[in-house]
């Protein structure tokens, strides 16, 4: 099975992971790291590189991060060349949300890792809408269709 981690600035990852099996119940090869204020960069580092050491299985991890560029997403990366070395494929998907996660997770095990890469970011995409816009839309159009 395909592993997650989540990887965020402060809790947000393991609110993410809260709310997952809030909606999905106890989720397997699923784990979070977090960069808190003041934690030695290199130690944090370290910690990304074990986690996603200890969640794959042969079948790659999808990593999650909150930011594009940021020091999760550097952690990250920085692990991305020694991983490859060792035979271990990931993927990165910044930007996360709820959405994208739960459909990786859900599909995880009949998807390969690149698979499960291009469809969670279409999930992350299409979970982003503002609906207020389309429903006042939606009246515009119909008040010119003189349908009251």
């Amino acid at each position: 099975m395909v592993g997650v981690l989540l990887i965020s600035h402060g809790k947000m990852a393991e609110g993410i992971k809260d709310s997952i099996e809030l909606i999905m119940g106890e989720t397997k090869a699923l784990d979070t790291a977090s960069l808190v204020a003041g934690q030695d960069f290199e130690a944090f580092k370290k910690e990304v590189n074990e986690k996603i050491w200890q969640l794959n299985d042969g079948k790659g991890v999808v990593v999650y991060v909150d930011l594009f560029g940021a020091s999760p997403y550097n952690a990250t990366m920085f692990s991305f060349q020694a991983l490859q070395d060792e035979g271990i494929e990931i993927r990165v998907l910044t930007g996360m949300n709820l959405p994208m996660i739960m459909e990786v997770l859900a599909m995880r095990e009949v998807l390969n890792l690149d698979e499960l890469a291009q469809m969670g970011l279409r999930s992350g995409r299409d979970g982003i809408q503002e609906p207020v816009s389309d429903l006042l839309t939606s009246h515009v159009e119909d008040d010119e269709d003189g349908d009251y």
